[in-house]
């Protein structure tokens, strides 16, 4: 019995140190963020990280009707600034990495034609993510105007609801091409299938994050946030594809 009390007391002491926040994450950094999740729960073990990812225009629609992120880890800097600016941010906005734009196809020979391969008759729809939601899909568009394909390629387009989702339109076969995020493709599939696309075509994709007021008095919110910028992350982003923040 005295056996069971104590190890009563240890479990309930562990629960009363232990806490869990809420991410929300730009589908951009899934793969990127796994590991680096990971890599904080292996000396954070007693915390809890819980990640959503989806576009950063809906989850922001959703922090403002009251959904409860801890920290807000978004595609740009945009939508943290107006978090902050909101009033439900408690930290300024910090920058983590540089997103970066690729040109993504299953079909090797339109890689090859780069950014030229749009202008081809063979391309029946072009994948992009949805610029009313997400920062990718917004970059997407710049590059399409700045290249002249804007009104070539306008009808030839399908939104994907988050970046993720572009990826899997071409994947599936859905789109011929697809504009995407070069996170989510450059450990995944082989280099004949994307190029790197030139970041003057488009404005700088600096993905930043807040901590929001419902992290206040969580310590482990804090810590993570931290880690974010941290070498260890910092290198993990760039493993994934993303720009190093160093550069700036």
């Amino acid at each position: 019995m005295l056996k069971r009390i104590v190890l009563g007391v240890i479990v309930l002491s562990m629960s009363l140190f232990a806490q869990q926040i809420k991410v929300f994450s730009a589908s951009s950094t899934k793969l990127a963020m796994q590991e680096i999740v990971e890599k904080f729960q292996s000396t954070n073990p007693k915390d809890e990280i819980v990640v959503t990812y989806n576009a950063t225009g809906k989850a922001y629609a959703q922090l403002s009707n009251g959904f409860e992120y801890d920290i807000f880890i978004a595609a740009d800097s945009q939508y943290p600034a107006q978090i902050a600016k909101d009033g439900n941010a408690i930290t300024q906005p910090k920058l983590y990495a540089m997103g970066t734009v690729a040109l993504y196809s299953t079909d090797a020979t339109l890689i090859k034609l780069g950014i030229d391969a749009l202008k081809s008759d063979k391309i029946k729809h072009i994948s992009i993510a949805n610029p009313r939601l997400a920062p990718y899909g917004v970059a997407a568009l710049e590059i399409l105007k700045n290249y002249g394909l804007e009104e070539l390629t306008s009808k030839k387009l399908v939104l994907g609801d988050n970046i993720a989702q572009s990826v899997q339109f071409v994947d599936s076969g859905a789109a011929d091409i697809g504009l995407v995020a070069f996170s989510l493709i450059k450990t995944t599939t082989k280099e004949s299938q994307y190029k790197v696309l030139d970041q003057s075509k488009y404005s700088p994709m600096e993905q930043s994050f807040v901590i929001t007021k419902y992290a206040k008095d969580k310590e482990i919110a804090f810590k993570f946030a931290s880690f974010l910028t941290s070498k260890e992350s910092q290198e993990i982003f760039q493993k994934y594809g993303f720009g190093s923040i160093d550069k700036l």
